[in-house]
């Protein structure tokens, strides 16, 4: 007997980030600041559907814009840190990655007044090269990372990672040590049958550039086999009337004008909810 797609409940994050902030932090001024309007379009659909999410706030944007981090916290969603200055940890030393985490960290919790336990890292940038992170982590207080897709590309993942949340370490990236106290909550990967390849289905540029037919089917496979998908979005990719910049790649503009549609879609089609309330961490 199949399983009710409806009674699986699915993990939505969004990263939350101005459409700028893949350029570098000395830069970031220089750009039109549209992130309250953005993420605000999100808490309004994701209202309408009551639906709760995980929202990961860079630290920048906690700074610069606290009242945008209250009304995502009185909206009843849960806020993780996404670092303060979106630098990939690839380039980053122990001593800096710490410095930019404890000061994500303090903002938002200055703000919500709630402990910070999640975080994803920018770029998906957590890998076997800084597993040292991991340490840094659970030093300051985070209870789980999402942060690993379990794929190969040239700047991110970590291949034979599990498809499950599972506990993972600095010297244990692929939970063969359940001992392990930081859970890691893997993005969503389709696993394609007889090749065994994992074509990602999470968000971001694989949400806009997929079919959506596509990710429904992803998505129902894994909820028939009670797995649940966690989904990312950030929310310049609901805003495709930005700026056109130069300094930016043709694959950050791709399809953007699908992307609401699609969203609204995904809402409809599937149950949805935060980190904190579908593992209970």
């Amino acid at each position: 007997m199949q399983k009710d797609n409806s009674q699986v409940t699915n993990i939505l994050t969004i990263d939350v980030e101005d459409w700028y902030m893949m350029a570098d932090i000395s830069k970031w001024t220089s750009y039109e600041d549209r992130v309250v309007m953005s993420t605000n379009k999100i808490l309004d659909l994701l209202s309408a559907k009551k639906t709760t999410a995980t929202f990961f706030v860079l630290g920048y944007v906690a700074e610069t814009h606290p009242e945008l981090v209250e009304a995502i916290n009185d909206e009843g969603h849960e806020i993780g840190t996404h670092g303060y200055r979106h630098i990939p940890i690839t380039l980053q030393t122990p001593s800096e990655f710490e410095s930019d985490l404890k000061k994500s960290i303090h903002l938002i919790k200055k703000i919500t007044g709630d402990k910070v336990v999640g975080h994803r890292a920018c770029r998906f940038s957590i890998n076997e090269s800084n597993s040292w992170a991991l340490d840094i982590l659970q030093k300051n207080g985070i209870v789980y990372d999402s942060s690993i897709f379990p794929i190969k590309s040239p700047s991110y993942g970590v291949s034979n990672a599990p498809l499950d949340p599972y506990p993972i370490s600095s010297v244990d990236m692929i939970g063969n040590d359940l001992n392990n106290s930081l859970l890691e909550i893997p993005l969503s990967v389709y696993e394609t049958p007889i090749i065994s390849k994992n074509i990602p289905v999470a968000g971001g540029f694989y949400f806009r550039s997929l079919p959506y037919f596509f990710i429904k089917y992803a998505i129902t496979k894994m909820n028939r086999v009670n797995r649940f998908a966690v989904i990312y979005f950030h929310p310049w990719e609901l805003d495709p009337t930005h700026p056109k910049s130069k300094d930016f790649r043709w694959y950050h503009y791709y399809r953007l004008n699908s992307t609401e549609l699609k969203f609204k879609k995904l809402l409809a089609d599937f149950k949805f909810d935060s980190v904190e309330n579908t593992i209970g961490v």
